[in-house]
């Protein structure tokens, strides 16, 4: 796994060694806005976002610089930054008709009706003309979306092990599809799990339906059912449930609540809370379960911080926690006896073509499994996404 991580280290290096040499192969800002373009054509959208910077940084005024880079965080998906952007723009130049049709793309794009008509209405109100000019924008979104989306497969492995108060050897395979509709996506999967070396049975099997839900303009939702039919309650859950309601804020805040139900010979239950932050190319939150034990209430808290790189698809993400409640996925019961842990993960995603990306974590606890006594643990996962029919 570590050898996944040192050329992406050196990549990034070498990266940010290209980037500082762009700034010299222009002498003038209309050279490095041509240089900017052509990166972004290219799919460089990294760098063309340095040159922008660089260029903003000697000429806040250089709007056409700003717009582009505006479209750039819009074909990223990265929204909320493009906004940022566009805001500042809007701010200093309220009368700047260009910077409104910018506005009505991304919101087409992002299939946001309600800022998509702000937008197109300021702009006719600058240029009467242009009153129609995106009238099929609105229509489009009214008649059910703007992009076309494309149902993704997905396959993944994973492995978790510890040594005390026994040998853990947990391997389990997973594999389902997000199936994009109107509305939001769903997803059907299942769960193939084995204990190597286990008291028999060994093996469990758990299917899940999950659903992404958009229910506004601000607001979303995630709701869950999961069951294990093979009528032995073993390693997973006979049932699992979750439910999760999220508010987006101004600014890029967002905050969340929501509950997670299992049952195996007894009920399980959990309710979390969460605050997140999008800035620029950095996404942070904070996270936390409240585990309703036979003695009480326990916690846990974690704390993420994710880097975009090219493309939403294209991240690292480092997560860190502490507490006795354990994070998700609880799949398997025995994630419910330790007392309290330290943990971290590392996760990372890259899109290697339009139609397929990898998926990579490793993760380790320091876990206190009972009175005084700790163990290490250690977890990982490797994943691959395959979108049909682009």
């Amino acid at each position: 796994m570590f050898r996944l991580f040192i050329p992406i280290v050196l990549s990034a290096s070498f990266q940010l060694a290209l980037s500082a040499q762009d700034s010299l192969k222009y002498s003038n800002p209309e050279e490095g806005f041509a240089l900017m373009r052509e990166y972004a054509s290219a799919g460089e959208y990294s760098r063309a976002k340095t040159i922008a910077y660089d260029l903003l940084q000697e000429n806040e005024s250089y709007y056409d610089v700003s717009l582009f880079l505006a479209r750039i965080y819009g074909w990223e998906a990265s929204f909320d930054s493009a906004y940022m952007v566009l805001d500042g723009v809007m701010t200093s130049e309220p009368e700047l008709y260009e910077a409104y049709e910018v506005c009505v793309n991304l919101a087409y794009w992002e299939q946001n009706l309600e800022k998509l008509e702000v937008c197109a209405g300021r702009a006719a109100e600058l240029v009467p003309d242009s009153a129609g000019v995106f009238d099929s924008y609105t229509e489009a979104l009214k008649q059910g979306g703007s992009a076309e989306k494309h149902p993704e497969l997905f396959v993944q492995y994973s492995y978790d092990h510890f040594s005390l108060p026994y040998v853990r050897n947990w391997h389990m395979l997973s594999a389902g599809v997000e199936i994009p509709f109107k509305k939001g996506i769903l997803v059907p999967s299942l769960n193939g799990g084995y204990h190597a070396g286990g008291t028999k049975p060994s093996t469990d099997l758990q299917l899940n339906m999950d659903a992404y839900l958009t229910l506004g303009k601000k607001n979303y939702a995630m709701l869950g059912y999961g069951f294990s039919p093979n009528g032995v309650l073993n390693y997973f859950p006979g049932h699992r449930a979750a439910a999760e309601l999220w508010q987006t804020l101004p600014g890029g805040f967002a905050l969340s609540a929501g509950l997670r139900y299992f049952y195996w010979e007894q009920n399980f239950t959990f309710l979390t809370f969460s605050a997140e932050k999008y800035a620029g190319n950095y996404w942070f939150a904070f996270r936390n379960y409240l585990f309703f034990k036979d003695y009480g209430v326990s916690g846990s808290y974690y704390l993420s911080a994710r880097r975009y790189f090219d493309t939403k698809f294209d991240n690292l993400t480092l997560t860190l926690g502490y507490g006795t409640a354990p994070d998700e996925p609880i799949l398997v019961v025995s994630d419910l006896e330790r007392l309290n842990a330290i943990s971290g993960r590392l996760e990372f995603s890259k899109r290697i073509s339009p139609v397929l990306r990898l998926t990579a974590m490793l993760g380790y606890a320091w876990e206190e499994y009972m009175e005084q006594e700790s163990r290490s643990r250690v977890d990982m996962r490797i994943g691959a996404y395959y979108m049909i029919g682009k």
